[in-house]
Protein backbone atom coordinates (compact mmCIF):
# COMPACT_ATOMS: atom_id res chain seq x y z
CA UNK A 1 0.00 0.00 0.00
CA UNK A 2 1.34 3.44 -0.90
CA UNK A 3 0.25 7.03 -0.89
CA UNK A 4 -2.12 7.92 -3.77
CA UNK A 5 -2.17 4.63 -5.64
CA UNK A 6 -4.76 5.79 -8.17
CA UNK A 7 -8.02 4.21 -9.30
CA UNK A 8 -10.43 7.09 -9.87
CA UNK A 9 -12.73 7.21 -12.87
CA UNK A 10 -11.31 10.63 -13.76
CA UNK A 11 -7.66 10.25 -14.72
CA UNK A 12 -7.11 13.96 -14.08
CA UNK A 13 -8.15 13.43 -10.44
CA UNK A 14 -5.41 10.81 -9.99
CA UNK A 15 -2.94 13.12 -11.70
CA UNK A 16 -3.85 16.01 -9.40
CA UNK A 17 -3.46 13.85 -6.30
CA UNK A 18 -0.13 12.54 -7.61
CA UNK A 19 1.04 16.11 -8.23
CA UNK A 20 0.26 17.03 -4.63
CA UNK A 21 1.93 13.88 -3.32
CA UNK A 22 5.09 14.50 -5.35
CA UNK A 23 5.21 18.11 -4.19
CA UNK A 24 5.01 17.09 -0.54
CA UNK A 25 7.71 14.46 -1.07
CA UNK A 26 10.00 17.05 -2.68
CA UNK A 27 9.30 19.46 0.16
CA UNK A 28 10.14 16.73 2.67
CA UNK A 29 13.45 16.00 0.94
CA UNK A 30 14.25 19.71 0.88
CA UNK A 31 13.50 20.06 4.58
CA UNK A 32 15.68 17.04 5.41
CA UNK A 33 18.56 18.68 3.54
CA UNK A 34 17.97 21.99 5.32
CA UNK A 35 18.16 20.24 8.68
CA UNK A 36 21.36 18.42 7.72
CA UNK A 37 23.04 21.58 6.47
CA UNK A 38 21.77 23.68 9.38
CA UNK A 39 23.32 21.28 11.88
CA UNK A 40 26.58 21.14 9.94
CA UNK A 41 26.72 24.94 9.85
CA UNK A 42 26.24 25.00 13.62
CA UNK A 43 28.79 22.30 14.37
CA UNK A 44 31.42 23.88 12.09
CA UNK A 45 30.35 27.52 12.63
CA UNK A 46 30.43 27.73 8.84
CA UNK A 47 29.08 31.15 7.87
CA UNK A 48 28.86 30.44 4.15
CA UNK A 49 26.87 27.28 4.79
CA UNK A 50 24.68 29.05 7.34
CA UNK A 51 23.79 31.70 4.78
CA UNK A 52 23.01 28.98 2.26
CA UNK A 53 20.51 27.47 4.72
CA UNK A 54 18.89 30.84 5.40
CA UNK A 55 18.49 31.41 1.66
CA UNK A 56 17.30 27.83 1.15
CA UNK A 57 14.32 28.43 3.42
CA UNK A 58 12.77 30.48 0.62
CA UNK A 59 12.45 27.33 -1.49
CA UNK A 60 10.68 25.58 1.38
CA UNK A 61 8.26 28.50 1.57
CA UNK A 62 7.67 28.23 -2.18
CA UNK A 63 6.84 24.55 -1.80
CA UNK A 64 4.33 25.46 0.91
CA UNK A 65 2.60 28.04 -1.28
CA UNK A 66 2.40 25.66 -4.25
CA UNK A 67 1.03 22.87 -2.09
CA UNK A 68 -1.60 25.17 -0.60
CA UNK A 69 -2.72 26.11 -4.12
CA UNK A 70 -2.96 22.45 -5.17
CA UNK A 71 -4.94 21.58 -2.04
CA UNK A 72 -7.37 24.46 -2.50
CA UNK A 73 -8.01 23.46 -6.12
CA UNK A 74 -8.52 19.79 -5.25
CA UNK A 75 -11.07 20.62 -2.58
CA UNK A 76 -12.88 23.19 -4.72
CA UNK A 77 -12.98 21.18 -7.94
CA UNK A 78 -13.23 17.57 -6.73
CA UNK A 79 -15.22 17.82 -3.48
CA UNK A 80 -13.26 14.85 -2.07
CA UNK A 81 -14.81 12.39 0.37
CA UNK A 82 -13.62 9.48 2.49
CA UNK A 83 -10.01 8.43 2.05
CA UNK A 84 -9.45 11.09 -0.62
CA UNK A 85 -10.44 13.83 1.80
CA UNK A 86 -8.30 12.30 4.55
CA UNK A 87 -5.36 12.10 2.15
CA UNK A 88 -5.65 15.76 1.20
CA UNK A 89 -6.09 16.89 4.81
CA UNK A 90 -3.16 14.75 5.98
CA UNK A 91 -0.92 16.17 3.26
CA UNK A 92 -2.06 19.70 4.10
CA UNK A 93 -1.14 19.21 7.75
CA UNK A 94 2.16 17.61 6.73
CA UNK A 95 3.03 20.65 4.64
CA UNK A 96 2.45 22.87 7.67
CA UNK A 97 4.72 20.77 9.88
CA UNK A 98 7.41 20.57 7.20
CA UNK A 99 7.39 24.35 6.89
CA UNK A 100 7.85 24.61 10.67
CA UNK A 101 10.77 22.17 10.55
CA UNK A 102 12.28 24.33 7.82
CA UNK A 103 11.95 27.35 10.09
CA UNK A 104 13.68 25.53 12.95
CA UNK A 105 16.48 24.46 10.60
CA UNK A 106 16.93 28.09 9.60
CA UNK A 107 17.14 28.98 13.29
CA UNK A 108 20.04 26.53 13.66
CA UNK A 109 21.85 28.33 10.85
CA UNK A 110 21.22 31.71 12.45
CA UNK A 111 22.55 30.40 15.77
CA UNK A 112 25.72 29.43 13.89
CA UNK A 113 25.95 33.00 12.59
CA UNK A 114 25.61 34.39 16.11
CA UNK A 115 28.38 32.14 17.39
CA UNK A 116 31.05 34.32 15.83
CA UNK A 117 32.79 37.03 17.82
CA UNK A 118 33.49 40.55 16.57
CA UNK A 119 36.84 39.50 15.09
CA UNK A 120 35.20 36.76 13.08
CA UNK A 121 36.62 33.93 15.18
CA UNK A 122 34.51 30.90 15.96
CA UNK A 123 33.00 30.75 19.44
CA UNK A 124 33.14 27.31 21.02
CA UNK A 125 29.71 25.70 21.31
CA UNK A 126 29.04 24.13 24.72
CA UNK A 127 27.93 20.49 24.59
CA UNK A 128 28.16 20.27 20.82
CA UNK A 129 28.22 16.46 21.04
CA UNK A 130 24.92 16.42 22.94
CA UNK A 131 23.37 18.79 20.41
CA UNK A 132 24.56 16.48 17.65
CA UNK A 133 22.98 13.54 19.44
CA UNK A 134 19.61 15.27 19.54
CA UNK A 135 19.99 16.20 15.87
CA UNK A 136 20.48 12.54 14.94
CA UNK A 137 17.29 11.53 16.75
CA UNK A 138 15.31 14.39 15.18
CA UNK A 139 16.61 13.65 11.68
CA UNK A 140 15.82 9.95 12.12
CA UNK A 141 12.29 10.79 13.26
CA UNK A 142 11.77 13.03 10.24
CA UNK A 143 13.00 10.32 7.86
CA UNK A 144 10.81 7.72 9.56
CA UNK A 145 7.74 9.95 9.44
CA UNK A 146 8.18 10.70 5.74
CA UNK A 147 8.81 7.03 4.91
CA UNK A 148 5.70 6.05 6.87
CA UNK A 149 3.64 8.64 5.02
CA UNK A 150 4.80 7.57 1.57
CA UNK A 151 4.31 3.84 2.26
CA UNK A 152 1.32 4.28 4.60
CA UNK A 153 3.29 2.18 7.08
CA UNK A 154 1.58 2.25 10.47
CA UNK A 155 4.38 0.32 12.19
CA UNK A 156 6.98 2.84 11.06
CA UNK A 157 4.67 5.66 12.07
CA UNK A 158 4.30 4.19 15.55
CA UNK A 159 8.07 3.71 15.90
CA UNK A 160 8.60 7.33 14.97
CA UNK A 161 6.06 8.50 17.50
CA UNK A 162 7.68 6.41 20.24
CA UNK A 163 11.09 7.93 19.44
CA UNK A 164 9.74 11.27 20.62
CA UNK A 165 9.96 10.00 24.21
CA UNK A 166 13.66 9.27 23.71
CA UNK A 167 14.17 12.72 22.23
CA UNK A 168 12.37 14.42 25.10
CA UNK A 169 14.49 12.59 27.69
CA UNK A 170 17.70 13.53 25.88
CA UNK A 171 16.52 17.13 25.60
CA UNK A 172 15.71 17.45 29.30
CA UNK A 173 19.00 15.85 30.33
CA UNK A 174 20.98 18.15 28.01
CA UNK A 175 19.19 21.27 29.23
CA UNK A 176 19.85 20.31 32.85
CA UNK A 177 23.52 19.65 32.14
CA UNK A 178 23.93 22.86 30.15
CA UNK A 179 22.20 24.96 32.81
CA UNK A 180 24.61 23.60 35.42
CA UNK A 181 27.57 24.30 33.13
CA UNK A 182 26.51 27.93 32.71
CA UNK A 183 26.00 28.28 36.46
CA UNK A 184 29.52 27.00 37.14
CA UNK A 185 31.21 28.96 34.36
CA UNK A 186 30.01 32.53 33.65
CA UNK A 187 32.05 32.64 30.43
CA UNK A 188 29.86 29.85 29.07
CA UNK A 189 26.61 31.78 29.54
CA UNK A 190 26.48 33.65 26.21
CA UNK A 191 27.28 30.66 23.97
CA UNK A 192 25.31 28.44 26.34
CA UNK A 193 22.15 30.43 25.68
CA UNK A 194 22.61 29.85 21.95
CA UNK A 195 23.12 26.14 22.63
CA UNK A 196 19.83 26.12 24.57
CA UNK A 197 18.10 27.65 21.56
CA UNK A 198 19.58 24.91 19.35
CA UNK A 199 18.40 22.18 21.71
CA UNK A 200 14.89 23.65 21.73
CA UNK A 201 14.78 23.81 17.92
CA UNK A 202 15.75 20.15 17.68
CA UNK A 203 13.13 19.18 20.25
CA UNK A 204 10.49 21.04 18.24
CA UNK A 205 11.60 19.33 15.04
CA UNK A 206 10.96 16.01 16.76
CA UNK A 207 7.49 17.19 17.76
CA UNK A 208 6.68 18.08 14.16
CA UNK A 209 8.00 14.73 12.92
CA UNK A 210 5.78 13.02 15.49
CA UNK A 211 2.83 15.00 14.14
CA UNK A 212 3.54 13.85 10.58
CA UNK A 213 3.71 10.24 11.74
CA UNK A 214 0.36 10.72 13.45
CA UNK A 215 -1.26 11.85 10.21
CA UNK A 216 -0.55 8.41 8.74
CA UNK A 217 -3.00 6.89 11.24
CA UNK A 218 -5.59 9.48 10.27
CA UNK A 219 -5.08 8.86 6.56
CA UNK A 220 -5.22 5.06 6.75
CA UNK A 221 -7.73 4.50 9.55
CA UNK A 222 -9.46 7.84 10.05
CA UNK A 223 -8.07 7.79 13.59
CA UNK A 224 -6.67 10.90 15.29
CA UNK A 225 -3.87 9.79 17.63
CA UNK A 226 -3.00 13.28 18.83
CA UNK A 227 -3.78 14.50 22.35
CA UNK A 228 -5.26 11.26 23.74
CA UNK A 229 -5.79 12.79 27.20
CA UNK A 230 -7.79 15.69 25.76
CA UNK A 231 -9.88 13.25 23.74
CA UNK A 232 -10.66 11.13 26.80
CA UNK A 233 -11.76 14.25 28.69
CA UNK A 234 -14.04 15.31 25.84
CA UNK A 235 -15.59 11.85 25.60
CA UNK A 236 -16.11 11.66 29.36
Amino acid sequence: MSLVAGGHTLKKYDEDLATLRDLVIKMGAGVEEQLRLGMRALEMRDMELAERVVEGDRQIDRYELRADEEIAQLIALRAPLGVDLRTILALSKTVNDLERIGDESKKLAKIAQRLMDASGDRVEVPMVAEIGGLAKISASMLRGALDALVRLDLEEAERTRRDDDRLDKAYKASVSQLTQLMSDNPAAVAPGVQALFALKSLERIGDHAKNIAGYVFYLVEGRDVRHPKARLTAEG
